[in-house]
C-alpha cells in the first residue's frame, strides 16, 4: 500500500509540475519495489522536465534493462540523447522504438528531426511524411515538415504545412512565428506582421497559469529569445554601418581609408553567422546554432554576444561546463552583461553549486536584470 501510494503521489506531483516532489515519491517507490521498469521510466520523464538529461538516460537505461521491449523508454531516451546533441544514438533508439511499434508516429517525427539536425533534410522529410501517414492530425509533424521545406527553398509548401499545423493546433506560437518569417521572405509584410503579433500574443497568454517549473523554463527561453532579438536588431544596424564603411573604403583611392576593408568584411561575416545561429536556435536546433556561433567567434573573437548565445545553447543542450566557459568569456569582454551573469547562475545551478549560483543571480539583479530580481524577491534574498 505504501508503494502504491508513492507511485500515485509521484504521478500527481508530476502532472501538477512539482517535479522535485515527484522524484522524491518515485525514489520512495523504487526503494520499496526496485524491479519495476515503469517507475524508472516515469522518474526519467521527470528528470527530462527538469532538463537533467543525463539522469533521465540513466533511468531509461534501467527501465530497458528490466523490460527490453519498453517502447516509450527507447523513444524518450532518444529524445534525451537528442537534447544532449548525440543525434546518432538518438536515431538508434528511435529505430528500436519503430521496430517494436511500426506505427509509432512520435518516433518517426523525432527521428526525422534528428536527421535534419545531422544535415540530412531528405531523410527527415521522409520520416515526417511517415509520421503524418500514421497520425494525420499530428500538428508537430506538419510543423517540422514545413521547416524542412523552408530549408529546401519550397516556401509555398512550407507555408501550407505551417498553416495546417496552426489549423490543428491554434495555440502553436512557433508555427505562427515561422510562417511570419516565410511571409517576410515572400514580401508579404502584412501577413508577416500579423503572424508575429499572434505568436507574441500566444506566448504571453499560454504562459499564464502554468506550473512554476514549466513557467520558469518557458520564461528562460522567452527571455533568451528576447535578449537575442534585441542584440540582433543592434547588430543589423551595425551590419548596415559596416557595409557603408566597406563601400566607402573600396571607393577611396588616394585618401586614407575610412576602414580596413578586410577587417570590416570579417566583422560583417561574423554578424551574418551570428544571425544564422539565432535562426537555428529559434527552431530549437542548438547544435546547428553552436556551429554558426563558432564561425562568428572565429571571425570576430571579441564579439561578446556570440559567446553569450553559444553559452546559452550549451546550457540548453545540458552541457553547463562548456556554457560556463562561454559565459565567463562574455563577462570578461563586457563586465556589465547582466543576462550573462543570470545564465551563468543557471549553469552553476545545473552543476550543483548554489553559492556561485546565488552570487551570479545577485550580480545580475544589481545590474538591473528583472528576471534575477524577481527570482531573488520570491526567495526573500537581498542583493
Amino acid at each position: 500500500m505504501e508503494a502504491v501510494s508513492a507511485l500515485e503521489q509521484g504521478r500527481a506531483h508530476h502532472d501538477r509540475g512539482d517535479y522535485r516532489q515527484a522524484i522524491r515519491e518515485y525514489d520512495r517507490f523504487i526503494k520499496l519495489m526496485p524491479g519495476k521498469a515503469d517507475a524508472y521510466y516515469r522518474r526519467g520523464m521527470t528528470y527530462d522536465h527538469l532538463g537533467d538529461f543525463n539522469r533521465a538516460i540513466q533511468d531509461y537505461n534501467k527501465a530497458i534493462e528490466i523490460n527490453p521491449k519498453h517502447i516509450e523508454a527507447y523513444n524518450n531516451r532518444g529524445v534525451a540523447y537528442d537534447y544532449l546533441g548525440d543525434f546518432n544514438r538518438a536515431i538508434q533508439d528511435y529505430d528500436k522504438a519503430i521496430k517494436l511499434r511500426p506505427g509509432f508516429a512520435e518516433a518517426y517525427n523525432n527521428r526525422g528531426a534528428a536527421y535534419v539536425k545531422l544535415g540530412n533534410p531528405e531523410k527527415g522529410l521522409n520520416d515526417f511524411y511517415s509520421a503524418i501517414a500514421w497520425k494525420p492530425d499530428f500538428a508537430e509533424a506538419y510543423y517540422n515538415r514545413g521547416t524542412v521545406y523552408n530549408k529546401l527553398g519550397s516556401f509555398s509548401q512550407a507555408i501550407q504545412d505551417l498553416g495546417t499545423a496552426i489549423d490543428l493546433n491554434p495555440e502553436y506560437a512557433s508555427a505562427y512565428y515561422n510562417r511570419g518569417v516565410l511571409h517576410g521572405k515572400l514580401g508579404n509584410k502584412k501577413k508577416e506582421i500579423e503572424d508575429y503579433a499572434k505568436a507574441i500574443e500566444l506566448n504571453q497568454r499560454n504562459n499564464a497559469g502554468q506550473p512554476r517549473d514549466i513557467l520558469l523554463k518557458e520564461a528562460e527561453r522567452t527571455r533568451e529569445l528576447q535578449e537575442i532579438k534585441r542584440r540582433l536588431d543592434e547588430l543589423a544596424r551595425e551590419n548596415e554601418r559596416l557595409r557603408k564603411e566597406l563601400t566607402a573604403a573600396a571607393g577611396i583611392k588616394k585618401q586614407a581609408p575610412v576602414a580596413d576593408p578586410n577587417k570590416t568584411l570579417r566583422d560583417l561575416t561574423a554578424i551574418d553567422w551570428f544571425k544564422k545561429g539565432y535562426s537555428s536556435a529559434m527552431s530549437g536546433n542548438y547544435q546547428e546554432a553552436i556551429d554558426a556561433y563558432d564561425k562568428a567567434i572565429e571571425l570576430n573573437p571579441n564579439l561578446a554576444e556570440a559567446y553569450f548565445v553559444r553559452g546559452t545553447a550549451y546550457n540548453n543542450l545540458g552541457d553547463p561546463d562548456r556554457a560556463l566557459q562561454d559565459l565567463d568569456k562574455t563577462i570578461e569582454l563586457n563586465k556589465e552583461y547582466a543576462s550573462a551573469y543570470y545564465n551563468r547562475g543557471l549553469a552553476y545551478h545545473k552543476l550543483g553549486n548554489p553559492d556561485q549560483e546565488m552570487k551570479n543571480y545577485k550580480m545580475a539583479a544589481k545590474l538591473g536584470y528583472k528576471m534575477a530580481q524577481d527570482y531573488l524577491k520570491n526567495q526573500g534574498i537581498d542583493w
